[in-house]
C-alpha cells in the first residue's frame, strides 16, 4: 500500500489556529482531518504549553495513510530531528503565523489549552527563537494568520499549496498551477469573452469543473482507440452543433488521451480555440497536459498527426490522483524516470506536489527554448522511440497492451544499452538506467513475442527520423539527439533488451 505524499501539514505555535483552520481545510478538500497537536499541559516556569509526546503517534499512523489528509501537526514533530525529516517529503508544510499578541489573546482562558499566566512576552520570545527557525526551514508556504478569520485562513492555506509554474514560448505565456485544490483556481484562467465551454473527457474521470458559463460535456471513448481523427471529427461535430464558437473554450480533464485529443480538436476548430488543460492522471500532469503538443495516431504509427497548440493554462489538481487505479500510476512514473537523467534529481525525496511541479518545471525550460522540436525539444522524447515502436507493435494484440508509462521505461533501459554499444557511456550508466526504472516498478524488457524487424520498421517512422534512423540518447554531454544510427547497431540493442536476453549491458 502506498503511502500518501499529498498531505496538508499544519505547524505553528498553540494558539495560531491549526485545529480550527485544518478542519476547514479538509472540508473544503473533501478529506479527513487529524488533530495530532496534542499537549500534555503548561511547562513549568513558562506558562506555555509543553509540546506532547501523546501527538507523535497519532501523527506516525497518519503518515503511513495511503488517502491524503489534513494535519495539525503538534510540536513534539518539530522538535524531533527524525520526526522532522519524516514530515518534509510527506506532503504540504504551511506554517500557520502569529503575532505574540494574537496568540496572548487567543490563549487566554481557553478552555482545555493552558493560558499564557507567567510572563507571556518573555515566554513566547523564548519560544519563538526556539521554534520560528524550525517552522520556516519546512515550510513551503506560511500564512499570517493575525487579522484572518479562521475561514479567510483556510482558503489562504489553500493558496500556499499551491506551486505555479510558468510556461514561455514566444508570443504566449501561462502558469501551471500544481498542488491539492488547484482546481478551485481553474475559474480565474477563463478568457473574459468566453460564452461556452466544451467539457472534454472520459467515463470514469470523476471531476467535476464548475466555470460559471454554459458547459457543454463531451465524453470520448477509453483508450489508445480513442486517439483518432474520427473522435476529432466527433469532437468538431458536437462543437458545431453545440454553438461554440472561436470565443469560447475547450476543457479537457483526463489523462493524456484526452489532453492529446482534445487539444488537437481545439486546434482545428474554427482554426483554433482557446484550450484549458485540467489533467487527472499522474502522466498527464507531469508530461502530456504541458508543452503544446496534441495529436492522435495512424495505423502507421503514433502521433502522426497533430499540432503545437499551447493551453491558456493547466490546472495540476494532485488531489485527483488519490484514486488513480496503480497501473495508471506505474504509468506516470514512466515519464517520472525519463526526468531523471534531465537533470531532475531526488523526486523519489520529494513530496508529490513538488515532483509534478519540478517535471513541469523541466519541460517549461526545453520548451522555451524549442517549442516547435527542432532540436533541443527532443530531449523530452528520451525512451519514447522504442516505447512509441512496442506500443504500436501491441495495439493489434488483444490483452497485451501496454500503458504508455511502461513502454517508456522499456525504451530508457533500451536507449541505454544502444548508447553503449555506440560508446556513449559506461556499464555503470547502463545499470543506473535499470535500477531507475526497475525502482518505479515498470518493466525493463521487451515483451515477449515481439519481431524485432517490425519494431525496427516502427522505429524508422518516428517523427525524429529525419536523417535515417534517430534515436535521444544519454552521452558525455548529456541526453541529446543523435542521427544516423546504423541499423545493425540498433537491431543489436534490441537482441539485449529482448525478453530472455541475458542481464548485461
Amino acid at each position: 500500500m502506498k503511502r500518501s505524499s499529498d498531505h496538508i501539514l499544519l505547524v505553528g505555535l498553540t494558539g495560531a489556529g491549526k485545529t480550527a483552520v485544518g478542519r476547514l481545510v479538509a472540508g473544503l478538500l473533501g478529506r479527513p482531518f487529524v488533530d495530532a497537536d496534542v499537549e500534555v499541559g503548561p511547562a513549568r516556569g513558562t506558562g506555555g504549553s509543553a509540546p506532547g509526546a501523546a501527538g507523535t503517534g497519532v501523527l506516525l499512523d497518519a503518515l503511513e495513510q495511503p488517502a491524503p489528509l489534513v494535519v495539525a501537526v503538534g510540536d513534539a514533530a518539530v522538535l524531533d530531528p527524525r520526526l522532522r525529516r519524516l514530515l518534509a517529503p510527506a506532503g504540504s508544510v504551511v506554517w500557520l503565523r502569529a503575532r505574540p499578541e494574537t496568540l496572548v489573546e487567543r490563549l487566554a482562558g481557553r478552555e482545555g489549552r493552558a493560558p499564557l499566566r507567567v510572563e507571556p512576552a518573555s515566554s513566547l520570545d523564548r519560544l519563538i527563537a526556539e521554534r520560528h527557525p524550525l517552522y520556516g526551514g519546512l515550510a513551503t508556504g506560511v500564512v499570517d494568520v493575525d487579522d484572518l478569520e479562521p475561514a479567510q485562513a483556510a482558503q489562504a492555506v489553500l493558496d500556499a499549496v499551491v506551486r505555479r509554474v510558468p510556461v514561455e514560448v514566444p508570443g504566449h505565456r501561462y502558469e501551471t498551477l500544481v498542488g491539492p485544490g488547484a482546481l478551485r483556481r481553474l475559474g480565474a484562467m477563463l478568457p473574459s469573452r468566453a460564452r461556452r465551454a466544451a467539457v472534454v473527457s472520459q467515463e470514469g474521470v470523476d471531476v467535476e469543473v464548475e466555470l460559471g458559463l454554459d458547459l457543454v460535456r463531451v465524453s470520448i471513448p477509453d483508450g489508445e482507440a480513442a486517439k483518432s481523427l474520427s473522435t476529432v471529427e466527433g469532437l468538431c461535430r458536437t462543437f458545431a452543433r453545440a454553438g461554440i464558437t472561436r470565443h469560447d473554450v475547450v476543457v479537457a480533464v483526463g489523462g493524456g488521451v484526452v489532453t492529446d485529443v482534445a487539444g488537437f480538436a481545439a486546434s482545428c476548430y474554427h482554426r483554433g480555440v482557446d484550450l484549458l488543460n485540467v489533467p487527472t492522471t499522474l502522466l498527464a500532469q507531469v508530461d502530456a497536459a504541458i508543452g503544446g503538443k496534441t495529436g492522435v495516431n495512424l495505423p502507421e504509427g503514433k502521433n502522426l498527426v497533430g499540432a503545437f497548440w499551447q493551453p491558456l493554462g493547466v490546472v495540476c489538481d494532485t488531489s485527483t490522483l488519490a484514486t488513480l487505479p496503480e497501473r495508471e500510476w506505474r504509468s506516470g512514473l514512466g515519464e517520472m524516470a525519463k526526468y531523471a537523467f534531465l537533470g531532475v534529481d531526488d523526486l523519489d525525496r520529494l513530496p508529490l506536489p513538488e515532483q509534478v511541479a519540478r517535471c513541469v518545471a523541466c519541460k517549461a525550460s526545453v520548451v522555451a527554448a524549442d517549442e516547435r522540436e527542432g532540436g533541443r525539444r527532443m530531449v523530452l522524447n528520451y525512451g519514447h522511440t522504442l516505447g512509441h515502436a512496442v506500443e504500436a507493435a501491441l495495439l493489434e494484440r488483444p490483452g497485451a497492451e501496454l500503458r504508455h508509462g511502461e513502454a517508456v521505461g522499456i525504451g530508457l533501459v533500451f536507449a541505454a544499452r544502444l548508447a553503449r554499444l555506440l560508446g556513449r557511456i559506461d556499464d555503470a550508466r547502463v545499470e543506473r538506467h535499470v535500477e531507475v526504472v526497475a525502482g518505479y516498478g515498470l518493466p525493463t524488457r521487451i515483451p515477449a513475442g515481439l519481431d524485432p524487424s517490425e519494431l525496427l520498421a516502427l522505429m524508422t517512422r518516428d517523427k525524429k527520423a529525419t536523417e535515417g534512423l534517430t534515436f535521444v540518447l544519454d552521452g558525455p554531454s548529456g541526453v541529446e539527439a543523435v542521427r544516423g544510427v546504423g541499423r545493425e547497431t540498433v537491431e543489436e540493442a534490441l537482441a539485449r533488451s529482448a525478453a530472455g536476453a541475458e542481464a548485461s549491458a
